[in-house]
C-alpha cells in the first residue's frame, strides 16, 4: 500500500525508512514523500512525531461521469488530414472567442493531465511538444481512452487546411497521462503529474478529473506549489450536481481555492443539469462538444470536463495577449469579462458567468 506523507517544513524520507518504508518519490517543491509501508501499524507511532503533519493511503481518482454523444470514424487515414474539407470552428469554439481571435495562444506551455492525447491525431500532432505517462514511466502518453484527446482539441486542435480549430490553435500541448483506459487513476500518480508540469515550467494545467471532496493534504501541497510558481490550474467542477441546483458538489481537484473550477452550460447557456454547484468560479459549454478523439477519430461528448477546456484555452489567449500580468492578475481578468448568467452576480451554478475572450 502506498502512502503520503506531508511534513511540517521539510521531507524528512530518513523517518519514513527507519519504520521499515520504501521510498517511492520525494518531492521537489513540497515537504511531501511518497512510500510504501508494508506494517501498517508503524504509522501510527510515525504520527506521534511532530515533524509529521498527515499520512494518508492512496486513494483513487476519475473521470467525471460524462457522455460520449456520437463518435465520428475517419474518413481518411490520419496521415491523410481530415475527414472535413475546411477548417471548421464548432459553435462552442466561437461562442468562447467571438468573431475574432485575438491571438492563437503561440508559445503558451498548457498541460493537459487526463487519460493521454492520440499522438498522432491530424489536428493535434504539431502542438504536442511534449507529455510523459505517469502510470507507465517507460511508454508514451498515448491516449488509449479517447477523453484526454477531446479534451486536447477544444483547448488547442489545429487545421492547417481542413479539420478542427480549438480556442487556443497554436497552443503548447504536453500530454501528461495520469489515468488509464477506463479512466482510473489515483491521487499520486495525479501529484507525480503536476509536480513533472512544475518541472517544466508550465503556464497552464487542465485538469478534468474527479477525486471526491476530501481535499488530500498532499494534493493540496501540489496544487500550492503550482500556484505559487505562477502556474495556472483549471479543473472540473464534476458532474455529480443535482438537477436543483442545490448542495455542495464539487469536487476535487476544482474544491480547493486556488484552483479555478468549471460549471458547464448548454447552446442556450443554461447550467447543464448534473454540473456540480457550490465552488463555481466560471462556467464554459459543456453540452454536445465536437472535438478531437482517439484514433484519429472525432467526437461529440458532454460534461464539465469538456467546459474546463475552454476555459484553459481562453487563459491560453490571455496569456499570450497580456504576457506582464501575473497569474492571479489573469484570473481577475478572466473573471471580470466573463458574461454574467442567471441567477445575477456571482453564484453557485455559473460562478462570475461565461468564459469569453475580449
Amino acid at each position: 500500500m502506498l502512502y503520503s506523507f506531508v511534513f511540517r517544513s521539510r521531507a524528512m524520507p530518513e523517518k519514513i525508512e527507519r519504520i521499515g518504508g520504501t521510498i517511492h518519490h520525494v518531492s521537489r517543491y513540497s515537504p511531501m514523500v511518497i512510500a510504501s509501508v508494508p506494517d501498517k501499524s508503524k504509522i501510527g507511532k510515525l504520527l506521534e512525531d511532530p515533524d509529521v503533519i498527515h499520512v494518508n493511503s492512496e486513494s483513487k481518482c476519475s473521470l467525471p461521469y460524462y457522455r460520449v454523444e456520437r463518435i465520428m470514424a475517419q474518413s481518411k487515414p490520419a496521415t491523410s488530414g481530415s475527414r472535413f474539407k475546411n477548417r471548421v470552428t464548432p459553435w462552442n469554439i466561437a461562442r468562447v472567442v467571438g468573431p475574432k481571435r485575438w491571438n492563437q495562444g503561440q508559445g503558451i506551455r498548457v498541460g493537459v493531465l487526463d487519460t493521454g492525447i492520440d499522438l498522432n491525431h491530424p489536428n493535434l500532432a504539431s502542438n504536442i511538444k511534449g507529455g510523459i505517462n505517469i502510470i507507465s514511466p517507460s511508454r508514451p502518453p498515448q491516449d488509449d481512452n479517447g477523453h484526454g484527446t477531446h479534451i486536447a482539441g477544444i483547448i488547442g486542435a489545429y487545421a492547417q487546411h481542413a479539420g478542427l480549430l480549438g480556442v487556443a490553435p497554436r497552443v503548447s500541448l504536453y500530454a501528461i497521462k495520469v489515468l488509464d483506459g477506463s479512466g482510473t487513476g489515483s491521487m499520486i500518480h495525479l501529484i507525480k503529474g503536476i509536480e513533472w508540469a512544475i518541472s517544466r515550467k508550465l503556464h497552464i494545467l487542465n485538469i478534468s478529473i474527479s477525486g471526491g471532496k476530501r481535499i488530500p493534504p498532499a494534493l493540496s501541497q501540489a496544487i500550492s506549489a503550482a500556484v505559487r510558481r505562477g502556474i495556472l490550474v483549471v479543473a472540473a467542477a464534476g458532474n455529480s450536481g443535482q438537477p436543483s441546483g442545490y448542495g455542495d458538489t464539487v469536487e476535487v481537484p476544482a474544491r480547493l481555492p486556488q484552483v479555478i473550477s468549471v460549471a458547464a452550460v448548454d447552446k442556450r447557456n443554461r447550467r447543464e443539469w448534473y454540473s456540480g454547484t457550490g465552488k463555481v468560479d466560471i462556467a464554459a459549454p459543456g453540452s454536445k462538444i465536437l472535438s478531437t478523439y482517439s484514433g484519429g477519430r472525432y467526437a461529440y461528448l458532454s460534461g464539465t470536463s469538456m467546459a474546463t477546456a475552454h476555459v484553459t484555452g481562453a487563459l491560453a489567449i490571455y496569456k499570450k495577449a497580456l504576457p506582464k500580468l501575473s497569474a492571479q492578475e489573469l484570473k481577475r481578468v478572466l473573471f471580470a469579462r466573463a458574461i454574467d448568467l442567471p441567477p445575477a452576480g456571482v453564484d453557485g451554478w455559473t460562478g462570475h458567468g461565461l468564459v469569453r475572450v475580449r
